[in-house]
């Protein structure tokens, strides 16, 4: 309780979230400070800040609660329980264009489990990860907290592409500054993709800045679209290019003095890695 009173930063909303009453909660948080014979959270301007000594009991009690999940996690294993239902997080491309084969051996050896799937932007992904919100992730930034387990699942390269009638088929070879005048689709703040973007860009030298960035889209499906209507050019996922390369909806271009690869991540917390659908979903990979 004291744990959700810090992180939801409400007793109204820790009250709502458990079933009970505010001054249930409010109780049980005098009892704790009672116990230690200190002020462990002070409210201020309707804010809840920790004490000192709040912040000692609010680590120490993650640690108890995350011990509690290896203890349980670790005697279902033992005894062959598993849940009924694994819930993944992914990015974008992965979703679409990674998961479908993936999950389809899952439920060959977990037919039982039913299987939910989330989608938003790597960040979204990585947030709903650390709130556990999510068993596990599946996206184009690496998370960087150490209590995740990381795995490189899959490589993927950023391709240029074009509107078929645009000028930039018929060159020979094309630069990144042939591209300065282009109207440039992007995908949203967040995405692994832009990220990526910008960090080739980085490395030859270019700022993105000086580029003209005419929308950023929430999907790459959608930036696809947009180039196959004409509406500018874009770096976009091989992975997710193929298909509309393929129908000559849209054309794929070069760019020489660019290269941008990245990785596509599976994650989970540490915590949860002898789990059966973990490992299971582990070895699909």
């Amino acid at each position: 309780m004291f744990v959700e009173l810090v992180e939801l930063g409400s007793y109204s909303h820790v009250a709502e979230k458990l079933n009970l009453t505010q001054p249930a909660v409010t109780m049980q948080i005098k009892a704790l400070e009672e116990h230690f014979s200190t002020e462990l959270v002070i409210k201020e301007k309707g804010e809840i800040h920790l004490t000192p000594s709040g912040r000692v009991i609010y680590n120490k009690a993650k640690e108890i609660l995350e011990n509690w999940e290896i203890a349980e996690s670790k005697v279902n294993y033992y005894q062959g329980l598993v849940d009924d239902e694994l819930t993944i997080g992914a990015s974008t491309i992965p979703s679409v264009y990674l998961l479908a084969e993936k999950l389809s051996e899952f439920a060959v050896e977990f037919p039982e489990v039913n299987i939910v799937m989330e989608t938003g932007d790597s960040r979204d992904i990585i947030d709903k990860l650390e709130k556990k919100e999510v068993d596990a992730g599946i996206v184009g930034l690496k998370p960087r907290s150490t209590r995740f387990k990381v795995k490189v699942v899959a490589r993927d390269s950023l391709v240029l592409i074009v509107p078929c009638s645009n000028f930039l088929i018929d060159k020979d070879k094309v630069y990144l500054k042939d591209l300065k005048k282009e109207k440039i689709l992007m995908r949203e703040k967040g995405s692994g993709t832009r990220k990526a973007f910008m960090k080739g860009l980085t490395k030859v030298g270019i700022n993105f800045s000086t580029l003209n960035i005419n929308a950023s889209l929430g999907s790459t499906q959608a930036v696809i679209s947009a180039v196959e209507a004409g509406l500018g050019i874009s770096f976009v996922s091989s992975l997710a290019a193929r298909q509309a390369v393929k129908c000559n909806k849209v054309r794929q271009i070069q760019v020489k003095n660019l290269s941008v690869n990245r990785n596509f991540y599976l994650s989970y917390h540490k915590a949860r890695e002898n789990e059966l659908l973990i490992k299971g979903l582990n070895r699909c990979f």
